[in-house]
């Protein structure tokens, strides 16, 4: 089936003006740096604060930036993929690491588990696995006040990494559910931890699931928490 013009013409756009808008934010975010660092002169107190805020958001419109290109890509069929070996285990630590800080400034405490029947080499694209798999880690320390967040890594018998993040938060209003997985849509439930991103989280774990040829879903919800759970069709890989 061949793709709508127009499709293809908008996500060319929004990939040059993706590529086009790093330059000058990159120029923002280093020379924020070098401030921070008295490469010109000592800071103040109070301007170290705002170089501070200068940082962090220019940080916070590139991941914006990604999350949109990403997105865009892989629901247009056209993500780029570079399968090699990989070792599960290492890559989902070190997965978890990236949301570990935050998810102990409020408390939470983060499980890992990897079942024997993991193999211990995969070959795929770890990085975009990694896109799809991050949001619903990210969804689940934003979204839980108190408690634990599981994760769990399993392989199935059809050859699937099977990755599930369960949360002990207050669960997903029902009303909810059918628009989870929408680009922008953010509920009407402000979390108390924000990250930066555009509302993009959810629709880009999707996209990238089905540009990996496998599905991310939410398999349960109640007012003791939610499992999401990510498969990704992967092959063995001699270690």
């Amino acid at each position: 089936m061949s793709q709508d013009p127009s499709h293809n013409a908008f996500t060319d756009l929004v990939r040059q003006f993706s590529h086009d808008m790093r330059a000058p934010l990159g120029t923002i975010i280093s020379t924020s740096d070098m401030m921070a660092e008295g490469l010109y002169e000592a800071l103040t107190p109070k301007q170290a604060r705002a170089n501070d805020r200068i940082r962090r958001n220019g940080h916070r419109v590139l991941a914006m930036l990604d999350d949109f290109a990403t997105y865009i890509k892989a629901d247009a069929g056209q993500l780029t993929l570079s399968p090699k070996p990989f070792h599960p285990r290492t890559s989902l630590t070190e997965w978890c690491h990236v949301v570990q800080a935050t998810a102990e400034g409020k408390g939470l405490v983060l499980h890992q588990t990897t079942h024997d029947s993991v193999p211990q080499t995969l070959r795929g694209d770890a990085a975009a696995v990694s896109k799809a798999f991050l949001p619903l880690l990210w969804n689940a320390v934003i979204f839980t006040v108190q408690g634990d967040i599981w994760v769990d890594s399993l392989w199935t018998e059809d050859q699937c990494w099977s990755l599930k993040v369960r949360d002990s938060g207050k669960g997903i209003d029902e009303a909810n559910i059918p628009h989870l997985f929408k680009p922008f849509w953010r509920g009407v439930e402000r979390p108390l931890v924000m990250t930066g991103g555009a509302g993009l989280g959810l629709a880009v774990s999707q996209a990238v699931a089905k540009g990996l040829n496998g599905h991310v879903t939410l398999e349960q919800t109640s007012s003791t928490g939610s499992t999401f759970h990510l498969q990704i069709p992967l092959s063995p890989a001699p270690d």
